[in-house]
C-alpha cells in the first residue's frame, strides 16, 4: 500500500508538469446542438447512483432553464473503491480524457490539493456563501486550504447505530425474566459501552460458519477518534493539536473492541466480513446491531423481512454526550479540466434548489447543504420506515467529529489496517495495538511513511 501511494504522488507531480497542456490541447466536446459537454465521474455504488444520476439530470434541466449552452454527461468507474478510483482518475488526467467534474472522497482531498490537481474555485464558493441560502460552515474543512476552496460538499454524513428490533423482541419473548432494551437514541443519554456489550453477547448464537453476531463497528482509524471522545477523551488530536491516541480513553475503547471480538465473539473479525460484508449480514438477519453511516438510509427504509431502529453511538459512561464521525465529501473540478469555466457553471447546477431536491427524493447523498433542501431531505425519511427515529438521525448533526484528515492520512490509515489482523488473532494485545497506532500516526506527522 505504501508503494501504491507513493506512485499516487509521483502521478501527482507528474500532472505539475504537464500543466501546460490543458491550454494547448483542447479536447472540448460538443453535442449536435452546440452544447458544450461536461463530463462528470462518478464512483460506481450501486446503492447510491440513483441518486446522483437523478442530481445531474435535474442540473441539466436547471442548465437549460439558465440559457447555458452546457450539458452534463456522466462517466461511471467501475470499481466501489475510493483508492482505485483515484487511482483511474489520475491517471485519466494525465491522458486528459474522463471526467473533469469528480465526486470524491474527502480523505482523498488533502493529497490532491498537495499534488496541484484541483481547480481553484473560490469564485464560486463565495457566490454559493454570499447567497445566504447554504450551510456556510460546511465549505471549511478539508477543501479549504490557503484561503482558497477547492471542493464543494456532496452533502453531510454521519454515523449511527442501526439495530434489528426483531432480534430484541425474540430474545425478550424468550426471556421473560432477562429483558434486554433497545439502544437509546437520546445523543445526551446515549447507551454505554458495558450495555452494548450485554446486549451484543445476548443476541449472539451459533457456531463456525452459522454463527449469529450481536454488533459491527468497525474499530478503524476513521472511527477510532469519535469513540475516544465518546469515553471522554479526544478526536486523535488534543486542543492543543497535539497527538492524543496513546492515552487511556484510546486504551479503554480497544479493550472494549477486544472484549467483543475474542472475549464474546460477538462481533465478527475481519476474516468472517470478507466472505460477506458486516451491511450483507446485517440486511440478511445475521448481525443484530451495526454502527454505519446515514449513506445506508435509502438500503434500510426498503427493508420487509424486519423493522430497523436507530439509536445513537455508544459513550464509555453515563453522563457523556455521544458523538458521531461526519463525514462531507466533495464536488471538485480537475486542474486540468479542458472545460474548466463549463465546470464551475455546473458545480453551481448542482448545488441548485432542484438538483438537490432530486438527490433527496432518493434518500441519498446525505443532509443537503442547502437550507432550504434539508426539509425535503427529512420528509423523505419521515415517509419511510424510520419516521419514528427522526429525532436521533437529525441529531446526529449536532454532535459531529470530522476525521482529521491530511496529507499523510491514508498512508497511516491503509498502515493500521495491514496491521489490524494481528492484533485480532491476538498476536498483539488491545494496548499494544494503539501503541502501533500512535507510532504510525507520528511517523506520518514526521514524513517518515
Amino acid at each position: 500500500m505504501k508503494k501504491s501511494l507513493k506512485i499516487l504522488s509521483m502521478l501527482g507531480a507528474i500532472l505539475v508538469s504537464l500543466g501546460g497542456l490543458s491550454s494547448c490541447k483542447n479536447n472540448t466536446k460538443t453535442d449536435e446542438e452546440g452544447n458544450t459537454i461536461v463530463t462528470v465521474s462518478l464512483m460506481n455504488s450501486t446503492n447510491e447512483n440513483p441518486g446522483w444520476l437523478a442530481q445531474i439530470d435535474a442540473a441539466n434541466k436547471v442548465l437549460e432553464s439558465w440559457g447555458e449552452k452546457i450539458r452534463i454527461e456522466t462517466e461511471i468507474i467501475m470499481t466501489d473503491s475510493w483508492d482505485t478510483f483515484y487511482s483511474k482518475v489520475a491517471s485519466n488526467m494525465i491522458g486528459q480524457v474522463g471526467g473533469t467534474i469528480i465526486r470524491i472522497a474527502e480523505s482523498h482531498v488533502p493529497m490532491m490539493i498537495e499534488n496541484n490537481q484541483l481547480q481553484d474555485i473560490t469564485d464560486v464558493v463565495n457566490e454559493l456563501k454570499e447567497s445566504g441560502e447554504y450551510n456556510n460552515a460546511s465549505f471549511d474543512g478539508v477543501a479549504y486550504s490557503d484561503s482558497k476552496y477547492y471542493g464543494i460538499p456532496t452533502g453531510t454524513q454521519h454515523m449511527l447505530l442501526f439495530y434489528n428490533k426483531d432480534k430484541f423482541d425474540e430474545y425478550n419473548l424468550a426471556h421473560p425474566s432477562d429483558q434486554i432494551s433497545y439502544p437509546s437514541g437520546d445523543w445526551e443519554n446515549a447507551s454505554t459501552f458495558s450495555e452494548i456489550r450485554d446486549m451484543a453477547s445476548k443476541l449472539s448464537s451459533g457456531e463456525g460458519a452459522s454463527r449469529e453476531f450481536g454488533i459491527s463497528m468497525g474499530p478503524y482509524l476513521a472511527y477510532a477518534g469519535m469513540y475516544s471522545k465518546n469515553n471522554g477523551g479526544y478526536n486523535i488530536f488534543d486542543d492543543n493539536g497535539e497527538l492524543a491516541i496513546k492515552t487511556e480513553a484510546f486504551y479503554d475503547v480497544y479493550e472494549w473492541f477486544d472484549a467483543l471480538l475474542k472475549t464474546d465473539k460477538s462481533m465478527p473479525t475481519t476474516s468472517d466480513t470478507s466472505t460477506s460484508s458486516a451491511v450483507d449480514r446485517f440486511l440478511s438477519g445475521n448481525l443484530a446491531m451495526i454502527v454505519d453511516g446515514v449513506w445506508q438510509l435509502h438500503d434500510f427504509t426498503t427493508l420487509t423481512n424486519f423493522d430497523v431502529g436507530v439509536a445513537a453511538i455508544p459513550v464509555g459512561a453515563e453522563g457523556l454526550t455521544s458523538y458521531t464521525t461526519t463525514f462531507v465529501d466533495k464536488w471538485v473540478s480537475l486542474r486540468n479540466s479542458r472545460t474548466a469555466e463549463e465546470d464551475k457553471v455546473v458545480l453551481k447546477a448542482l448545488q441548485s434548489a432542484e438538483a438537490l431536491t432530486a438527490l433527496g427524493k432518493k434518500s441519498v447523498g446525505g443532509f443537503p447543504i442547502r437550507n432550504d433542501c434539508v426539509e425535503n431531505y427529512v420528509n423523505t425519511l419521515d415517509n419511510g420506515k424510520l419516521h419514528e427515529y427522526l429525532d436521533t438521525i437529525i441529531g446526529g448533526r449536532e454532535t459531529g467529529v470530522q476525521v482529521p484528515y491530511s496529507t499523510y492520512y491514508n498512508s497511516v490509515d491503509q498502515r493500521i489496517n495491514q496491521r489490524m489482523s494481528s492484533w485480532i488473532t491476538g498476536e498483539m494485545t488491545a494496548r499494544e495495538f494503539v501503541d502501533y497506532m500512535d507510532e504510525v500516526m507520528r511517523q506520518g506527522i514526521n514524513g517518515e511513511l
